[in-house]
């Protein structure tokens, strides 16, 4: 039996006061008996990194990390097959700390999938259309299927104080879509990249 795929789950917002906790705890209990995959969660609020302002760009000075905190977070990065971004929305875009951590970074992310799963007044849809944007430029594999909780489920939750579990039920089906093709992407990248490593091996030893 294969070993399982490593997946980040990166939780992009910073705030205190986040939304971000509840979807997290829903996402992490749908995917326990999932053993295809090994997933590990990333909070930016745990890695504060400062803003971009490095003279050569992380694609020329490929993990050449400038501070503890950089290399902290650059090598779990690094570690991950593949990753799900659970983003919240600013003004039809993403958080400024998840912008900022993948400015700096590039190797780390290059050639592994990336899925979404986005909160907010239309599911978080006008983020990750930005993100696909950006993480194109990573070189990476973006998700097709992404899971969108509305601002419906938002207040269901946060103002009714309803069940998470019960409120984001019927996101499961689109939660498995993505998923399954979460797990075609990292398995087939993964051995891409492995044939890369094999083959400059091989030609370093010629």
């Amino acid at each position: 039996m294969p070993s399982p795929l490593r997946i980040a789950i990166i939780v992009a917002s910073i705030r205190p006061n986040r939304f971000a906790d509840n979807p997290l705890a829903w996402l992490l209990e749908q995917t326990a008996t999932r053993n295809e995959f090994d997933f590990e969660v990333i909070d930016l609020r745990e890695h504060p990194l400062p803003n971009f302002d490095l003279a050569t760009p992380p694609s020329v000075t490929p993990r050449e990390y400038g501070t503890a905190a950089e290399r902290a977070l650059g090598e779990r990065l690094d570690a991950a097959d593949g990753y799900i971004v659970l983003t919240n929305e600013y003004n039809h875009s993403f958080s400024g700390a998840l912008k900022n951590a993948l400015d700096h970074f590039f190797v780390e992310f290059n050639r592994k999938p990336i899925a979404f799963v986005g909160y907010g007044n239309v599911g978080g849809a006008r983020a990750i259309e930005q993100l696909r944007l950006v993480i194109d430029e990573l070189d990476m594999a973006s998700v097709r299927p992404t899971v969108n909780i509305l601002g419906a489920h938002v207040m269901a939750i946060r103002a009714e104080h309803q069940d998470p579990s019960i409120v984001l039920a019927p996101l499961v089906p689109r939660l498995d879509l993505l998923l399954a093709d979460l797990h075609w992407w990292t398995a087939t990248l993964k051995r891409g990249r492995e044939m890369d490593k094999e083959s400059t091996d091989a030609s370093d030893d010629a």
